[in-house]
């Protein structure tokens, strides 16, 4: 079990100095982090509240490669009588491996340190500290976190600040639920790949000798409008009306919207249990669009089925190969897929493949439903054919879906296709097709459906495209 340092900064006389300073350190602590250390301490009044019970969660990274977990507290009076409380820091310096252990979430691991008795006040720091070990680890995701934050401040102020998070380099929270509340939610909305980026602090005033991404704010309008100003912070104050979802042109915030709006974060849960890949708050717009496709397949599925609207997105597996690859690799047909590879059973007139990278979702997903798509149905006389039946089916699933770029390529791609695939292929995708459609159009118009016009009308606008000439 790997160690953490601590270090402890408030206000002493030493016999180095007098003052706010790093008072004591556990050995492993290199000069470097405690120069950094002395940098970003919070000193007389950088509390935001002054009260007895005040404390602030901060967490910031470190030259050394380590990363600084620490809680300020009110701790007695100052040693030279000096009016006000004494401002008291003591400071984990945490190893990737350790804070890896707590799925990269300060306030799991200072949670840990809690409970195992590591964080102690002392009325007189001895000069040498020793470094703790923090047992356990934590899940990727606080789900009851969320949900409560998703009625209060709601889903269209959590993904507001997510999106602040991504595009600003300070954002300053006031208003709503306590800060270390939000805050905790906040690093919950991310992947654990990128929460060392999310530097904050949950009670100390914003300060430009501490550059924290994220800082906590009073109530105060003004002290609001003058952070904002001194700092050139993007202020969200919670208090206020919640903004709409359409200021949201992120995709990861359009995303952490839509999961939170319809109680779904198990997809986010099945997203964060595979961290092991690099990632960085930069791979998140990528990510968003990714999973916001696999929802909107999902929305199908769960129509096609007679479900609900939303339904949980399946681990993604680690990867796929397609029958076409698999034929040019000279593998033949009774030869064992490799392990992790997709299959599907044999039929005389099914052939296995999988869809698409860049669509794909929807189309597998109606075809596990009953309605075959006709790339699975239909066996073409070549490999290049099944190839561009595959990506037939995924443009008209995604467009009857109602993604406009999806239609825009199939209005484009029919014509094409319609002349090389040959009357008797061309017929059957549309009976196929047709079923599809019509099936969602049926479920859109229904009485005892929810009604969709918009579905419906896609629906449609995909039939008179597909059978433009019968």
């Amino acid at each position: 079990m790997d160690f953490v340092e601590q270090a402890v900064f408030t206000s002493a006389e030493t016999d180095r100095s007098a003052g706010y300073q790093v008072v004591a350190t556990s050995p492993g602590v290199c000069d470097a982090d405690v120069r950094e250390l002395s940098a970003w301490g919070p000193s007389h009044g950088a509390l935001l509240d002054s009260g007895p019970g005040a404390a602030s969660v901060n967490f910031h990274p470190l030259p050394s490669g380590c990363s600084c977990v620490s809680r300020t507290l009110p701790a007695g009076w100052e040693y030279s009588g000096r009016r006000g409380m004494r401002v008291y820091t003591q400071c984990l310096i945490t190893p990737p491996s350790v804070l890896g252990r707590f799925a990269n979430n300060p306030f799991a691991l200072l949670k840990a340190a809690m409970a195992g008795g590591s964080l102690r006040l002392y009325d007189e720091v001895p000069k040498r500290l020793d470094p703790i070990r923090l047992v356990g680890r934590a899940a990727p995701l606080d789900a009851n976190l969320l949900a409560r934050l998703a009625c209060d401040p709601g889903p269209e102020w959590m993904a507001s600040l997510v999106q602040a998070v991504l595009t600003a380099d300070t954002v300053a929270v006031g208003g709503g639920p306590p800060a270390e509340q939000v805050f905790a939610g906040l690093i919950n909305c991310f992947p654990p790949q990128c929460r060392n980026e999310l530097s904050f602090t949950t009670g100390l005033k914003p300060s430009s000798r501490r550059p924290f991404r994220v800082v906590a704010l009073s109530d105060d309008r003004e002290e609001q409008l003058r952070v904002a100003r001194l700092y050139d912070a993007t202020v969200c104050d919670l208090a206020a009306g919640p903004p709409t979802d359409s200021v949201l042109d992120d995709s990861w915030a359009r995303l952490i919207y839509r999961v939170l709006k319809v109680g779904r974060t198990s997809v986010l849960a099945n997203e964060f249990a595979d961290h092991k890949y690099e990632m960085g708050l930069v791979d998140l717009p990528a990510l968003g669009l990714q999973l916001l496709e696999e929802l909107d397949a999902s929305w199908i599925e769960s129509e096609v089925a007679g479900g609900p609207v939303w339904d949980e997105i399946p681990p993604r597996p680690a990867h796929r190969e397609t029958a076409s690859r698999r034929e040019v690799s000279g593998r033949g047909a009774g030869e064992a897929a490799p392990a992790g590879t997709a299959s599907q059973p044999a039929s005389p007139r099914a052939r296995p493949h999988s869809a698409h990278n860049r669509f794909g979702h929807a189309s597998r997903r109606a075809a596990d439903h009953g309605i075959q798509a006709p790339s699975v149905l239909l066996v073409p006389d070549d490999i290049e054919k099944l190839e561009k039946l595959e990506r037939l089916d995924d443009l008209v699933y995604d467009a009857i879906a109602g993604q406009t770029t999806a239609m825009d390529e199939l209005r484009a791609y029919w014509p094409e296709i319609r002349d090389e695939l040959g009357d008797d292929l061309v017929g059957e995708s549309r009976e196929q097709y047709l079923r599809y459609a019509l099936s969602i159009w049926e479920k859109c118009v229904a009485p005892d459906k929810a009604h969709d016009p918009h579905r419906a009308v896609h629906s449609l606008e995909v039939l008179c495209l597909l059978f433009d000439e019968v």
